[in-house]
């Protein structure tokens, strides 16, 4: 699959985009299939967004994140997607940065969601990281079952949606988040 590059002006400039009337809302198409979505702090605080962005799209959505959870911890969790039609996993944040323990941690979700679509977001913490979400990219590019949103590329452009620490994010960042980990799931269903 494509890497899910979204352009910044695309994004935020959708945020600003008027909501649809009550026409446009019930002249949409039922919600169908369930998201789970596993993750870290970043993923606390984009939980709502992920949720009202992603509302009209899914029957169900499940979030199973917690402030400081790594990617093994996450992975042992997985087991309560197993109804998800799609898989969001962001972790990694609370990792080292080695691209051979998340390569391995990828090839353990690919295994375990069968043959659901897993969007996987980047990783932004350090430059050290770099590696790590590269190999992500790598791995993109040879599945058809992956996909990759480049979280940090997108940050790194926008680093006033950072809060003081350089890793997690401004209320106004945790919208931007869940709306760019919406557009990815919308991006990816749309090529299966």
């Amino acid at each position: 699959m494509r890497v899910r590059v979204l352009a910044a002006g695309a994004v935020v400039g959708a945020l600003v985009i008027p909501t649809l009337g009550p026409a446009a809302v019930s002249a949409a198409p039922a919600p169908k299939g369930v998201l789970f979505v596993e993750g870290d702090s970043l993923t606390v605080g984009s939980s709502s967004a992920i949720k009202a962005n992603l509302r009209s799209d899914f029957r169900r959505i499940t979030v199973d994140a917690q402030v400081g959870r790594n990617t093994p911890t996450g992975v042992s969790r997985l087991g309560a997607g197993r109804n998800a039609s799609v898989w969001v996993v962001a972790l990694g944040t609370n990792d080292s940065p080695s691209p051979w323990a998340m390569k391995k941690h990828v090839n353990t979700v690919l295994k375990r969601a069968g043959n659901r679509p897993v969007l996987w977001v980047s990783v932004w913490r350090s430059p050290a990281y770099g590696k790590v979400n590269r190999m992500l990219t790598s791995m993109d590019r040879g599945s058809s079952q992956l996909s990759v949103l480049r979280w940090d590329l997108f940050i790194k452009q926008h680093p006033r949606l950072l809060a003081g620490d350089g890793i997690h994010l401004t209320p106004a960042g945790y919208q931007v988040r869940g709306r760019m980990i919406a557009d990815a799931v919308r991006a990816l269903l749309a090529e299966r």
